[in-house]
């Protein structure tokens, strides 16, 4: 893989729009794959392409690809595994066996599809990611911002931290288990194997993907933002760099729907106000390369469409200032 380029911003602010531009633009200077996948449960990328898109991998032309996927889908394959181990670990202890009621429990909530939708998300987007050895360019249309972070922080909270943690805890834990397992159950008592053992070998393997897929973020990652020149948009864009900064730094910033001319009162009005926000953000953000990118008078839509807005984001650019922003 060469390059992971991840567009992130406010809702509405046409991420999904410059992700696709950007894949076109990328695809039509290599001969390597690219796909484009959208990670919003928004999905609109059938929309920007004209095209039906959805939970397989669509060819757009001839080195592109693009993915709406269903969360659910990938998540049963990333985690049925450990939740099957886990209900079974618990019930191997007998007591569940003895109240139905909290077996019922277990049963039911221990399911991957009760997950939170972040965590699904979250987990779809590690599978796809060690998954994907058929493409060198990949252009990840992320949710809004506060979701983002989510994607970025559920993997880590629970296999950076909470898991390595308890994987450093491994042989205290397989003994306490073991121990209780026999006295509350004697017939287990020469047993070789458990569930439990299982489920730690189940987190191991998890916790292996979720490496992978850090070092390859570490070692690929674009990250960008996608805002427009009002308040609330470039408040929120500034506020999620400092928010992002724990996770990945932020390489880019676009500005869309910028208006270049103003042939009317309102317009003008409107074009001062736009000034007013871009030269905040550019104080604000000294450091960072801003691409500006003009109200079309159109819909930038179909290949032709998303072609004339690329050309508008990166003119005359070379691939490698496409792929590795500089100021």
């Amino acid at each position: 893989m060469k390059k992971i380029i991840i567009l992130s911003g406010k809702g509405g602010v046409g991420k999904t729009t410059i992700s696709a531009a950007t894949a076109v633009k990328i695809s039509e200077m290599v001969d390597d794959n690219i796909m484009v996948v959208s990670f919003d449960i928004a999905h609109n990328l059938s929309d920007i392409f004209g095209k039906k898109i959805g939970d397989k991998e669509t060819q757009i032309t001839d080195n592109l690809w693009a993915i709406e996927p269903d969360p659910e889908h990938y998540v049963q394959a990333y985690t049925k595994r450990a939740f099957d181990l886990f209900r079974e670990s618990i019930f191997d202890l007998v007591l569940p066996r003895m109240m139905p009621s909290l077996k019922n429990l277990f049963e039911t909530l221990m399911r991957p599809e009760n997950l939170p939708l972040q965590a699904k998300t979250s987990a779809f987007f590690h599978v796809f990611l060690n998954e994907q050895d058929k493409y060198e360019y990949i252009l990840g249309d992320f949710p809004p911002t506060g979701s983002t972070l989510n994607l970025f922080e559920v993997p880590m909270f629970f296999m950076d931290d909470l898991m390595k943690f308890a994987m450093s805890f491994k042989t205290p834990l397989v003994l306490t288990y073991e121990g209780i397992r026999r006295i509350l159950n004697p017939t287990k008592l020469f047993s070789a194997t458990s569930p439990f053992q299982q489920l730690i070998n189940e987190v191991k393997k998890i916790q292996g993907y979720v490496d992978r897929v850090n070092k390859t973020l570490k070692e690929h990652l674009s990250l960008r933002l996608v805002t427009i020149p009002e308040k609330a948009a470039v408040n929120e864009t500034i506020r999620s760099i400092d928010d992002l900064r724990k996770f990945y730094e932020v390489d880019a910033i676009y500005i869309n729907k910028i208006i270049e001319h103003a042939d009317s009162p309102f317009l003008k009005e409107v074009q001062k106000n736009q000034q007013q926000r871009i030269k905040e953000i550019e104080a604000a953000l000294p450091n960072k390369p801003i691409w500006k990118i003009p109200q079309l008078p159109h819909e930038p839509i179909d290949l032709d469409g998303l072609r004339e807005i690329a050309n508008q984001i990166y003119p005359n650019f070379t691939l490698d200032q496409i792929l590795t922003p500089q100021r």
